[in-house]
């Protein structure tokens, strides 16, 4: 029998174990147990929609924000500041898990303002 390539990647993947870790691998299909609804996907895209901009809105934030913080001369303050930022990231990534923001790296943003 002469098996489908398709189908050879995929046995050949599923027996090096590569697909064990795939997102979602043995949890049910999410919203499968709602109601049918027509405009699923149009519902799915204004939510992406909201939380690609929910992101990007947290992103002009930080960018605005981090010149005024890092310009003070309190380091107590600056590293305040700072850790308040990462708290809303973590808020926000926790809420949007696929549009996370990285979190700052308080330590090197410190020592590169204190080296100028």
């Amino acid at each position: 029998m002469n098996e489908p390539w398709i189908e050879k990647v995929i046995r050949e993947a599923q027996e090096a174990g590569k697909l064990e870790m795939t997102e979602g691998v043995g949890q049910p299909i999410p919203g499968l147990s709602r109601p049918y609804d027509p405009a699923w996907w149009a519902r799915n895209w204004i939510d992406a929609e909201r939380a690609r901009e929910q992101s990007a809105d947290l992103a002009m934030e930080i960018e605005r924000s981090l010149p005024r913080m890092l310009s003070g001369t309190d380091m107590a303050e600056m590293r305040t500041g700072l850790e308040s930022l990462n708290a809303k990231i973590r808020e926000h990534n926790a809420a949007a898990p696929r549009n996370e923001l990285p979190l700052l790296d308080v330590e090197t943003l410190l020592k590169e303002r204190e080296d100028r």
